[in-house]
């Protein structure tokens, strides 16, 4: 802006550099040597934040690819336990009763990792096919699973003896006849190994199947994938890694998901997501092939089908995700057909891992940067601080000194001998001096304004003239809220329902029911009122619905109770949130039935009453926490109405006060009762905890108190103003010390007048203190004069208002 009013950028840095070279010797100091250090500092966590960054993912990887190694032995080993079966089996003849003890005992060995075994004959009909289902095992026919078994002869006619063949993932239909489902039929995904075998020496060659739920394979996955998973070498956060397996041809077949509890079937959610490709084939509508393009999927594959193992770095996923290292981690799964020859891989295990190590040790290590900067910009600041304090030092405190002058004008007292200084100090403390006559004066001369303005009569309001009409004239007020109040008192009035009503202790709950009351078709009848938190368990019961002669030891007579009472009219119940449980479940009965049963009775008794019960509590949180009962509080809650704090409603405090002094003077015969602009300022700043009955004895305190018809701020005792100290009580004997030998130093004349009067009596008052300096001392001195007491520790100020007193304190020991 000041380029477009002609001014050049050569003159701009012209008048930067005057500024830089006139300004003190600990800037210029700070400006050439603190950047240079944070500059150096960044650059330097800047590198070892790259090399740190670079061993954790080495790190990572190398713990990515141990899992998985960990997880492909593991399937490996499964894999080769059921081979060395199927050749124990095939060594020796074959016995039915032989195939389904193999088959239990394996299930319950390790679970449901075999859905079946079978033995399949070439010539004779005399297959041998078990089933396993959780615990269950049963026989079946060979030709009733789909596809057929006898359909694998073609892939198994060229096995020799030794030799076990891995099948790949196919789909398969049992029938499972259970006594509840005779034609239940069951759809596995299986993998199956075959030997050749026999049932005898005699008989013809055969095979001998194992069947394999893939199932299994994909909870052992998700076991491994768990975040308690013991071959996790250091805790895990919850991110979205997992494990997924695919076969040869590179379809994936099934993954981890979820760790918590694998879904029935296999999914291949998790590996779907991000990638384009085919889903499903022939008997696996969830396998997944994704497309050619995703270049590191299929080099994955390719390094699985040459027997290799690794892990890939990976980019994060477009999903926004901040910070965190992705990794796929990848190892061939081996199957061994015979013991002559090599294992050769049949599929691959990879791993999705996420880390956010790296992340957090890089915000970490922006942290520890960030402090290791600013604590050597600090040092650097205050070693430049120290050096510059030497010559500065007068100059500033004399500053600091002339700038606290607004807290307080007090002389300046600098423990410095200078020349200049001393010059300097003595004219500042003699315009302090002037400035401190003028202000006692100007104070002296507002304090007397506003006391006088204060103490006059405040413009009360009356109740207008039509409250006579009012039909709710009992709540005194106006304005939105209370209006509305005194509306749906009418309309709750013409109906003959429950009422509840929630409010403040004070707020007029109980004048809202009478109100009720009053107005409704019930008025002629009787109105009782029970206070539920002034009595316990029995006696509000024994209160409520009374009892006959001799239904316990002290019941000499009948007692109709409340409800009974109140037949024909109204009841209301006030505090009723602190009924107790028994209690409420009574009110409830009652509600209900509209009947009581006093104590000792076998009668029920029909009541019509309106209740109307009042609580002070949030009957809602009660009910959560167990405190209130629910069906009661939708009994009760037909018409709900709330009624308005006092302090929500400050404007109708004139017009309340005004509606209680005229009561007051009916009551006292104190005509021309008022009250003072101060008293009405007062009340208007009170909170009012306890509403408009807090005003109501408030004021009748004050009318009977106060010494004229004009009630001044003085006689209006609030809470906020308690305290013993404050009601003027003397102090106790700790608090008086034994007058020292000399005065204090640097008291004024007036204050050391008063000092010897102050320690004899102990105490002192702000009028006590113009009597003993004398001289028409006006108020505004007198409190300076014992504030500045206060301010060296030689007063401790106890009080409030016209309490407020000052107690000497004993002197420090040495």
């Amino acid at each position: 802006m000041r380029w477009l009013k002609g001014e050049t950028p050569d003159s701009s840095f012209e008048r930067l550099r005057n500024a830089i070279l006139t300004s003190s010797l600990k800037t210029r100091l700070l400006l050439g040597l603190i950047p240079p250090v944070i500059l150096l500092m960044v650059v330097t966590g800047y590198f070892t934040y790259l090399i740190s960054r670079q061993f954790i993912n080495q790190a990572l990887e190398r713990s990515a690819i141990l899992e998985t190694l960990l997880l492909r032995n593991e399937l490996e080993h499964l894999l080769d336990r059921y081979r060395e079966d199927l050749f124990d089996f095939a060594a020796k003849p074959l016995q039915a009763e032989g195939l389904r003890l193999y088959l239990e005992k394996a299930v319950e060995r390790g679970g449901d990792d075999l859905c079946g075994i079978a033995y399949l004959s070439r010539k004779t009909p005399g297959h041998l096919v078990y089933l396993a289902k959780e615990k269950m095992i049963l026989p079946a026919e060979a030709e009733a699973i789909k596809p057929s078994l006898l359909s694998f002869f073609e892939s198994l006619k060229n096995l020799e003896p030794g030799q076990v063949s891995f099948s790949s993932l196919s789909e398969m239909e049992f029938p499972f006849p259970e006594p509840e489902n005779r034609n239940q039929r069951l759809t596995r995904q299986v993998f199956w190994m075959a030997t050749p075998a026999q049932r005898s020496p005699d008989d013809d060659r055969g095979y001998l199947l194992l069947l394999l739920d893939a199932r299994r394979l994909r909870d052992l996955l998700a076991r491994h994938n768990e975040l308690d998973s013991p071959a996790r070498g250091f805790p895990r956060t919850r991110e979205a890694r997992f494990f997924y397996y695919f076969d040869a041809e590179g379809w994936v077949l099934f993954d981890s998901e979820p760790p918590e509890k694998p879904p029935a079937e296999l999914t291949t959610h998790q590996v779907r997501a991000g990638f384009s490709g085919t889903l499903g084939r022939k008997g696996q509508p969830f396998a997944f092939r994704p497309d050619s393009t995703v270049a590191t999927y299929w080099t994955m594959v390719e390094d699985v089908l040459r027997g290799k193992h690794g892990v890939i770095g990976l980019p994060p996923p477009p999903s926004g995700a901040i910070g965190g290292s992705h990794f796929l981690a990848y190892a061939p799964v081996r199957f061994r057909s015979s013991q002559a020859l090599a294992p050769q891989p049949i599929g691959g295990l990879a791993f999705r891992d996420v880390s956010r190590l790296s992340a957090a040790a890089g915000y970490r290590h922006i942290d520890l940067m960030l402090t290791i900067t600013a604590v050597s910009a600090l040092l650097v600041g205050v070693l430049i601080y120290l050096i510059g304090r030497i010559l500065t030092r007068p100059i500033l405190r004399l500053a600091e000194a002339v700038k606290a002058l607004h807290e307080g004008l007090r002389p300046i007292r600098l423990p410095y001998r200078g020349k200049e200084i001393v010059t300097l100090q003595e004219a500042i403390n003699r315009l302090v001096a002037d400035l401190q006559r003028h202000l006692e004066e100007l104070q002296r001369k507002d304090r007397a304004l506003r006391d006088a303005g204060l103490k006059k009569e405040a413009p009360l309001e009356h109740l207008p003239t039509g409250a006579a009409t009012d039909p709710v004239a009992a709540i005194v007020g106006r304005g939105e809220r209370v209006e509305r109040l005194k509306a749906e008192i009418v309309k709750a009035s013409q109906v003959d329902y429950d009422v509840l009503i929630v409010g403040e202790t004070g707020s007029g709950k109980q004048l809202a029911a009478e109100a009720i009351h009053l107005l409704s078709a019930r008025a002629a009848a009787s109105f009782v009122s029970i206070n539920c938190g002034a009595l316990d368990e029995n006696l509000l019961l024994d209160t409520l619905f009374g009892h006959v002669r001799g239904a316990f030891t002290e019941a000499k007579t009948d007692r109709k109770g409340a409800f009974l009472e109140a037949d024909g009219g109204t009841l209301f119940l006030d505090e009723v949130q602190v009924a107790s449980p028994r209690v409420q479940q009574a009110l409830l009965r009652a509600l209900a039935e509209r009947k009581i049963k006093p104590l000792g009775s076998d009668r029920e008794i029909a009541v019509n009453v309106r209740l109307i019960a009042a609580s002070n509590a949030d009957l809602e949180e009660l009910i959560r926490r167990g405190e209130f009962r629910e069906d009661l509080y939708f009994r009760l809650k037909v018409i709900t109405l709330h009624t308005v704090p006092l302090r929500e409603q400050r404007e109708n405090i004139p017009l309340l006060v005004r509606h209680f002094l005229d009561r007051e003077e009916r009551r006292t015969g104190r005509a021309g009762l008022g009250l003072s602009r101060g008293a009405l300022a007062k009340l208007l700043r009170h909170d009012w905890p306890g509403n408009v009955r807090e005003l109501q004895n408030c004021l009748m305190r004050a009318a009977v108190m106060a010494e004229g018809p004009l009630i001044q701020a003085e006689d209006l005792q609030l809470p906020s103003e308690g305290g013993e100290e404050e009601a003027g009580e003397p102090a106790p004997e700790a608090h008086r010390s034994a007058p020292p030998a000399s005065a204090p130093e640097g008291l004024n004349p007036r204050q050391l007048r008063a000092w010897p009067a102050i320690l004899a009596e102990g105490r002192i008052t702000r009028s006590r203190y113009q009597e003993l300096v004398g001289g028409g001392l006006p108020v505004r001195t007198a409190i300076y004069d014992l504030q500045d007491l206060v301010a060296r520790g030689l007063l401790r100020k106890a009080g409030k208002g016209p309490a407020t007193h000052y107690l000497p304190l004993p002197p420090p020991r040495r």
